[in-house]
Parts: C-alpha cells; sequence; structure tokens
C-alpha cells in the first residue's frame, strides 16, 4: 500500500495540506485499486476549492477511482510526460514492477508544475525549487543531447538533468530554469534526430498567436553555441512566487487512450467551469480557429488547460503550438458540426460561433487570417531556415485559403 499526502501551494504562496491519496499494490495485471479523501482542515479553509470540480468535489466523502493507475487524473497531471517520466524513473533507479503513478508520484514530491506537491509523510513546507541557473543551459542543453542519443554523461551532468529535466511534461527534452531576476522558465532544446528547427518554428509560432490576439506566456530563443533553445515563462507561478492549481483538459473530459472528442466538448467544459466564460469561450474560438490556419493538428487535450486563480478556474495561456511539422493532416481534436478531423470552412467555423453564442466571428476569423497569413515573414524573423519554410508553405498556405475569402492584407 502507498499513502501519499497532498499538498497543495496558493498564490499567495501558502502551501495547504489537502488531503490524502492511498492506493493498493499492483496486481498481476498491473490494476491499482486507490482512493483521495479532502483533509477536514482543508475543507474548512477559506480559500479551498475542488482540486476537480467533475470528480472531486468538496466533500467529506471518499472518492474512489476506477482508473488502473490507482490515482484522480488531476494528480497525474502533476506528472511529466515521456522525456521527464524517463528521467524520472532512472532518477529513482526503478524496477519496471516499481513504475506505477503512485510511485512516480511519490518520487516527483514538490518537484511538478502546477500547485501540487506530494509526500510519503505528512509535510505541510513550501514547494522546493528544482529549477537550474540559466548560466547552466549549455551544459544542461549538451547533457540532454548526449542522454538522448545514448551516450554517457559525468555524474555532475546527469545530476543536473535529473533535477530541472525531470518534472516538465511533453515528448521533447525541456529543462526548468530560473533567470538572475528571478523568474522561473522552461527551456525547450532540441533533439538530436529533428528535421525542422523545430524551437524557432514554435517561437514563430506563439508570435503569430499573440498577433491573432491569443494569450501566449513570455517566450524569447537563445542561442547557446550552434543550438537555439526556446525559453517559455511558466504561468503556473503567480507574482508572489506562490502556484496556481493546473488541471488539463484530458481529465476534465475524463478521457483515456485513443479518445474521439470534440472543439465543442471542450466549449461544454469552459461553460461549466470557468469564472469568465463570455472571455473563455471567444479565446477558445480563435484559438480553434488559429489552429486550424497554422495547421496545429497536435491539439490534443493535454496541450489544454484550465487554471485555478484567485476568482476560480480559467483557461490557460496558450502553449505548445506547431505547424503540421510531422504531416498528420488530421487533428487530435474533432470540430462540430460533424466536420470530422480535418480542417474545416468558414461556414462551419460560423455555425460553431453561432452555436456558442460567440459575437463578431467574423471579425475573429479575419484577425487570426491576417495574423497567420504573414507566416512566412515571421517565420525569417525567428530565422527559420528557408528550406524548411518551403517544405511547410504548401500546407499552411492551402488551409488559409480553405477558411474562405479572400483578404486583401
Amino acid at each position: 500500500m502507498i499513502r501519499l499526502f497532498v499538498n497543495l501551494t496558493l498564490p499567495c504562496n501558502t502551501t495547504l495540506f489537502c488531503g490524502e491519496i492511498v492506493t493498493t499494490l499492483p496486481d498481476p495485471r498491473g490494476i491499482i485499486q486507490g482512493a483521495f479523501r479532502y483533509a477536514p482542515e482543508y475543507l474548512k479553509h477559506p480559500l479551498a476549492f475542488p482540486l476537480d470540480p467533475i470528480t472531486l468535489p468538496l466533500s467529506q466523502k471518499e472518492f474512489q477511482t476506477n482508473r488502473p493507475e490507482g490515482v484522480h487524473a488531476v494528480f497525474e497531471d502533476a506528472l511529466p510526460d515521456d522525456w521527464g517520466r524517463n528521467l524520472l524513473i532512472k532518477k529513482a533507479r526503478l524496477g519496471r514492477g516499481e513504475q506505477t503513478i503512485p510511485r512516480l508520484l511519490e518520487i516527483l514530491g514538490a518537484n511538478g508544475l502546477g500547485a501540487l506537491s506530494f509526500e510519503s509523510k505528512q509535510d505541510k513546507s513550501a514547494k522546493s525549487d528544482s529549477s537550474a541557473d540559466i548560466k547552466d543551459l549549455e551544459t544542461l542543453l549538451n547533457a540532454a543531447s548526449q542522454y538522448e542519443s545514448g551516450l554517457p554523461l559525468d555524474e555532475k551532468e546527469l545530476q543536473l538533468l535529473y533535477q530541472s529535466g525531470s518534472s516538465p511534461g511533453g515528448a521533447r527534452p525541456k529543462v526548468l530554469c530560473r533567470k538572475k531576476t528571478g523568474s522561473f522558465w522552461i527551456a525547450k532544446f532540441p533533439r538530436h534526430n529533428d528535421t525542422f528547427h523545430v524551437e524557432s518554428i514554435e517561437a514563430a509560432t506563439l508570435e503569430l498567436a499573440r498577433r491573432a490576439g491569443l494569450p501566449v506566456p513570455e517566450f524569447e530563443i537563445q542561442d547557446i553555441g550552434k543550438k537555439r533553445a526556446l525559453l517559455v515563462r511558466r504561468f503556473d507561478i503567480s507574482d508572489h512566487g506562490g502556484r496556481y492549481h493546473m488541471i488539463s483538459m484530458q481529465t476534465l473530459l475524463q478521457a483515456q487512450g485513443y479518445y474521439f472528442l470534440s472543439y465543442n466538448d471542450m466549449f461544454d467544459v469552459v461553460k461549466a467551469h470557468s469564472y469568465q466564460p463570455s472571455i473563455d469561450v471567444p479565446i477558445l474560438f480563435r484559438q480553434m480557429i488559429f489552429n486550424v490556419a497554422v495547421g496545429n493538428t497536435d491539439d490534443h487535450l493535454k496541450n489544454y488547460c484550465m487554471l485555478h486563480k484567485e476568482s476560480g478556474f480559467c483557461l490557460s495561456p496558450v502553449y505548445d503550438v506547431l505547424p503540421d511539422i510531422y504531416e498528420k493532416r488530421e487533428h487530435s481534436l474533432s470540430f462540430p458540426s460533424g466536420a470530422g478531423f480535418l480542417p474545416p470552412g468558414r461556414k462551419i467555423l460560423h455555425n460553431t460561433a453561432k452555436g456558442h453564442n460567440i459575437e463578431k466571428a467574423d471579425q475573429i476569423i479575419d484577425t487570426v487570417l491576417q495574423s497567420v497569413s504573414r507566416w512566412k515573414n515571421i517565420f525569417q524573423q525567428y530565422e527559420v531556415p528557408e528550406p524548411e519554410i518551403q517544405r511547410l508553405e504548401w500546407g499552411i498556405n492551402r488551409r488559409i485559403e480553405s477558411l474562405g475569402k479572400t483578404l486583401n492584407f
């Protein structure tokens, strides 16, 4: 049996003991039974809120989970995906039978993204900082490249990588870092087998999103030797050094494995749980159009989340946006009105706006198209090599044209 105490760091930088996870060991099929219960003192706290408003409402009851992982999905949201999870396993030298979600949460401890931390004994201390100093970025980039290529690392490099690289999500190499000003960032590194300059392309795509009227985190490109890293400022950290609780759309929609959900499902979640739906619903609509126009087919539910701010849940800034560099063609999410997983035309987007009472749909679509139509100039500004721009040109331009009327920019 594993027992984990769950702590929550608030935006004001106060840490509360909020509850307890108890799980069995995995059975021979790998299935774990588990439950969560809120702490009585948390339920009485004036700033208490449900960690998951759907499956974990504020209540004294014990919440059992039917997930084979043994923990509710909101807790798994704290864990990294492929890259960071692999480092976490290597760091703790876990054997095959030990690589369970509860065990990984125990190892992650206070070093994950978001506001949750996990302890095998009750501890209300503030979250620790696993961020590397910005001056160590070159060492970390080289270490990540060697690690990914299967080359040996010395102990100092390995420990630095374990410290700052085993928390961030996603499949690509990245680390947490801290600037001299005290601000906290995620540094994204190239992979050893990349066929595109992904960091430059992502920076350019974020710039297009910003120009399209979408909220994006602060970001910058940093040259490190002959390579480039993309630095994205963390939006889970408040101005007071506290944390904003994060919950993914995948968790809110209780989706697992190969799901077949649509943007309409996300609209319903935002309407039900955002404290500012009149702002967040149009933002989500704008992001949907942007994804269609630029070709962001990696629009899966882990790439959307809601933050719990002082007033309640709201959409996070846009993150992890790229054109269709892997030529998936189909989107991870389907589009409304039976449009399927291929990019829809303007009429379907109009019907979607009407169905969700979104005003000035034409204006929103045109603003996005005006931004994305300048993509080549922006990509050149971010020093994306010309051959890569040419590889992307047909796909992006085709999408822009499919969205309807010709615009004179």
